[in-house]
């Protein structure tokens, strides 16, 4: 969204360098291609930017305040209440990891239970004199067939690892839903307290920079959780 018109009428400041940048030419002597930097590296760069001062929104008319209060309103919402539909998200998520998990550990007691089953009735044939000698090896050959099958399920349980991921949902909600309460509270009080105002989009402006770096932070957090959530459904909670 563009906040050219916004800012037309701010009288323009001359930072602490005020020069103009050397060009380069490709084929230039000497010139040497910038290295690539990274997301933090740039975010220490002091660009000589120079932020419209209280003074400098008090000379602005009200309705180039007004526009730009709805439109940092806008954006910084936009950035918000996707934590709160994200949050929503994670818990359907866990619900259906936890439902995953506690029907495949009821089906692993039940096939475990006839398991014993089994082996209790081929003890029962070998000490049974008159019950044929083939019954008893049959019964012990499909209980170790079975046993086989057993151990196969249980890896694929750690596989799928369904009592990790809900865990991992269950954090992702907690954090999602924890900075949405904290930025909406901050905007209630810092801006919204001062109504559509120049002091209010000093504060705006401040807020809407420290909501668009804290958020890098938490997506990362949220891709570090999405490690031991293995293969399965993908969580829309990590997607910006």
């Amino acid at each position: 969204m563009s906040t050219t018109s916004v800012f037309s009428g701010i009288p323009a400041k001359k930072g602490p360098d005020d020069r103009e940048p050397h060009s380069h030419t490709a084929g230039s002597e000497g010139s040497q291609p910038e290295p690539t930097r990274s997301a933090e590296q740039y975010k220490q760069i002091n660009y000589n930017l120079v932020q419209p001062s209280l003074e400098d929104w008090q000379s602005q008319d009200p309705q180039t305040i007004e526009t730009y209060y709805e439109q940092t309103e806008a954006e910084f919402f936009n950035i918000v209440d996707s934590y709160r539909l994200q949050a929503n998200e994670a818990v359907a998520y866990y619900r259906d990891a936890v439902r995953s998990h506690v029907r495949w550990r009821f089906w692993m007691i039940i096939a475990i239970g006839i398991l014993a089953l089994i082996n209790v009735l081929a003890t029962l044939q070998f000490l049974n004199e008159k019950s044929p000698s083939w019954i008893p090896a049959l019964l012990s050959a499909v209980a170790a067939v079975y046993a086989g099958c057993l151990a196969v399920a249980g890896n694929l349980e750690s596989f799928f690892n369904w009592f990790d991921r809900a865990a991992a949902f269950r954090e992702q909600r907690e954090l999602l839903l924890n900075r949405f309460r904290e930025y909406s509270s901050k905007w209630v009080y810092y801006v919204q307290a001062y109504g559509k105002t120049p002091k209010a989009c000093v504060n705006a402006g401040q807020l809407y920079r420290e909501l668009v770096d804290s958020d890098q932070v938490l997506r990362q957090k949220l891709k570090d959780l999405t490690e031991v959530q293995g293969r399965g459904k993908p969580s829309s909670a990590v997607q910006k």
